[in-house]
């Protein structure tokens, strides 16, 4: 029969730290960012877990945002390293 060599599995490293990156709608003047333009932009704190990163953001953004009004929006929480594209 068939002789079939066994392919080396490959595995990558789960991620040790996450990133927030936002989209910022308007110039706005954040503290330690200082003026950030409209774009997306990365957050200055990194963390353990994607979720403990989903839920700083999600109080950053209704510490900012006023009602009914968009300034800043989550563009994503990616690997450290990675990008938003």
């Amino acid at each position: 029969m068939l002789q079939l060599d066994e392919r080396p599995a490959t595995r990558t490293p789960p991620a040790r730290l996450w990133r927030n990156y936002y989209h910022i709608y308007r110039v706005l003047h954040l503290g330690r960012l200082g003026w950030v333009f409209p774009s997306i932009q990365a957050g200055p704190d990194t963390f353990p877990t994607q979720e403990i990163a989903e839920q700083h953001a999600r109080a950053i953004i209704a510490a900012i945002n006023p009602p009914g009004r968009w300034l800043m929006d989550l563009a994503g929480i990616y690997p450290e390293g990675g990008a938003p594209n």
